[in-house]
């Protein structure tokens, strides 16, 4: 169960000057969540997910702390029209790469069909944008 005052917390992070207030961020979803959690630079603050998400992932959760929610909580804190089982607030990252700082970058993951690919790299470099960082689908 989620108290009135997390949950007002969690919709606040919502809007920008809140998430920069708190160097903090919501990250919604499944696929975004577990990455965060394998990931070494993401620090997790809280981990919100519905039963059937954590049953799901028990070696992924077992050092992390993870609220179970029902669905209604979780639409309730959830900025996405249709949430997605889990959610997780996520302390920002510092940012200090210089290539973050310096310029725009592209980066895509899961790439199914090349002729996609090409159309966005043409659409990058007639915006002047150089970094660009591709992951295929296999």
């Amino acid at each position: 169960m989620v108290s009135r005052s997390q949950l007002k917390y969690i919709q606040s992070l919502g809007q920008k000057k809140y998430r920069d207030a708190e160097a903090l961020f919501v990250a919604e979803g499944p696929k975004l969540v577990k990455e965060l959690i394998e990931s070494k630079n993401a620090e997790l603050t809280q981990v919100y997910a519905l039963n059937e998400w954590i049953e799901g992932n028990k070696d992924l959760v077992k050092d992390i702390s993870v609220i179970a929610i029902n669905e209604t909580e979780l639409e309730r804190m959830s900025q996405l029209t249709t949430p997605n089982k889990v959610l997780a607030v996520v302390k920002k990252f510092e940012g200090n790469e210089p290539w973050i700082k310096e310029r725009i970058s592209v980066v895509l993951d899961a790439i199914r069909d090349p002729g996609n690919l090409g159309t966005i790299i043409r659409i990058a470099d007639w915006f002047g944008i150089s970094q660009t960082s591709v992951s295929w689908y296999t």
